[in-house]
Parts: structure tokens; sequence; C-alpha cells
């Protein structure tokens, strides 16, 4: 009986091997979700621009959800922004490459005004179409933003 089992174990391993690469077309692992886009826009800003100690930091910053709070922006995975916007000009353009697929229901610019994590804040939103845009699989969303340095958007 042992004999017979040993047999049957040499052709049930490789058996098993080959219907797992038959099956699976990428291998070995989860599968590559290559589903992304590019979120690029136009920002303009009104003048004067405040005190350029006011500015750490200026990004564009896309969002897959509302925020309530400040501890909201630690959903790193949910957020896509830019690389940093310049301080004190007209306007700016962005391009945020790779970005998945996926509806973004608030978006806009925002600026870190100390060293804190914790100090980020809107100062201008994307608000054509009701603020919400979505990224399509090899698509480019275009966006502009316009920040009125008057008359800052509330935090939710």
């Amino acid at each position: 009986m042992r004999l017979i089992y040993a047999k049957n174990l040499r052709w049930i391993l490789p058996g098993i091997l080959l219907v797992a690469a038959l099956a699976c077309d990428a291998g070995i692992g989860p599968p590559d979700d290559k589903r992304v886009g590019t979120i690029a826009g136009t920002i303009s800003y009104s003048t004067p621009w405040p005190s350029e100690d006011q500015f750490r930091e200026i990004r564009f910053v896309a969002l897959r959800f509302v925020p309530r709070d400040t501890a909201d922006f630690l959903q790193l995975n949910r957020i896509e922004f830019s690389t940093p916007l310049r301080y004190g000009v007209a306007s700016d353009t962005f391009s945020i490459p790779d970005v998945a697929v996926g509806f973004f229901p608030y978006s806009g610019v925002a600026r870190q005004a100390t060293d804190d994590v914790f100090s980020w804040g809107p100062i201008g939103l994307f608000t054509e179409d009701d603020g919400v845009f979505s990224v399509e699989e090899a698509e480019t969303t275009f966006v502009h933003v316009v920040v009125d340095f008057a008359a800052p958007p509330d935090f939710p």
C-alpha cells in the first residue's frame, strides 16, 4: 500500500503545479492592477499673495473621500498629491501620473503653514461638476482650481 501511494505522489505534485501554471495567466502572486490614468491641471491665484512665511509647502491634492477633520489626511492610500507648487505666481500647472482609476469627491490646492504635519489646509477647491471628477483608464483628467486668498474655503 505504501509503495502505491509513493508512486502516485510523484505524479500528484507535478500535476497540481501544471494545473496551477495553466490556470494563472500572470504567474503566482496578485494580479497587476494597471488601471491608471493621469490628473493634470492649472491653478489660478488671486493677488496679492499672503506673506511667504505662511507657506511651507503648496500642493494640489485629490481625495477619494470628503474629509471631516485633519486626522482624515492620514489616509494616504486614498489621497493623490502633486509635487510642490510655486509660491507667488499668477498661475501654475501640475500633473500626477499613474493614478488608480476612480472618483475624487474633494480636491483642490492645499498649503502646509508650518512644519506640523497637521497644519495642512485648503486654500482653493475644485468646484466644477459639484467638485467631483473621475480618473479613467489611460486617460488624462484636466481640472482647474481658482485660489482666492480673500475668500478661502471652509474646512469641512
